[in-house]
């Protein structure tokens, strides 16, 4: 069951890992199937190997309910996530390398150029200090609420998470906080050697601007880019596809 939204999940992984937002064996996608149903990446596995295989249907307490492997603690993030957030598809954590850096400082990133639009009003940082793995429900709910308000978190000292109605829209949303966090960075180290002060662009324009690039509608191309340039550079993943749908035909 749920073939497609599987290899949707696996895409979204690895465009994450393509794109240097994973560290090691860390972070999970998921996607809420059902009121009560997920499914998420086994432990194990990087985002840059996973397989369909590997992606388990699980309840919202992170008990497995079909597939083979084992699912650590963290899973529970987005049990909790889904529970309190019953709107929320698609949930991705990783630990994009700038954003992890950057929440040290507890601190929003400034809108600084146009592809950053995309995201204004949508960031936010959970105001606490890091306290170990994200496994228990106390740890997770300042997370799973503040994800009702925005679309993009920042953990402190850890990562970040993103969702969205699916996982295309929430790894997009990903890959877009790295790319306004290092932009935020560059702009004040710019601004720090010149002596000049950086602007940002306006909030009221910002928004204005995030409206005009969603009514391009230009997501699915994104998308469609980002599994084209996967084709290319992980052959095996569609090898494997292709295969199991020959066998079903």
């Amino acid at each position: 069951m749920y073939d497609d939204l599987k290899f949707d999940l696996c895409c979204g992984a690895r465009a994450l890992f393509r794109a240097g937002l994973s560290a090691g064996i860390a972070g999970h996608l998921s996607i809420k199937v059902d009121k009560n149903t997920m499914i998420a990446n086994r432990f194990g596995p990087s985002f840059g190997t996973v397989t369909p295989e590997d992606i388990l249907t699980l309840d919202l307490d992170g008990k497995i309910i079909d597939g083979e492997g084992y699912v650590n603690d963290t899973i529970r993030l987005h049990g909790v996530i889904h529970k309190v957030n019953p709107d929320v598809t698609a949930v991705a954590h990783t630990h994009p390398p700038t954003v992890v850096t950057f929440s040290s400082l507890r601190m929003v990133p400034e809108v600084y150029d146009q592809e950053s639009c995309f995201l204004a009003g949508d960031v936010a940082i959970v105001e606490e200090d890091y306290s170990g793995l994200a496994s228990e429900e106390e740890r997770v709910m300042p997370v799973a609420e503040a994800l009702g308000r925005h679309a993009a978190i920042i953990m402190p000292n850890h990562g970040a998470i993103t969702r969205a109605e699916n996982i295309q829209l929430a790894v997009i949303r990903m890959i877009g906080l790295e790319g306004m966090v290092q932009r935020h960075l560059s702009v004040v180290a710019a601004g720090r050697v010149t002596g000049i002060t950086p602007i940002p662009i306006t909030r009221d324009i910002a928004l204005a601007t995030k409206k005009e690039l969603n009514a391009l509608g230009a997501i699915h191309l994104v998308w469609g880019d980002l599994v084209a340039k996967l084709r290319r550079s992980d052959p095996e993943l569609f090898a494997g596809r292709e295969q199991a749908a020959s066998v079903a035909s």
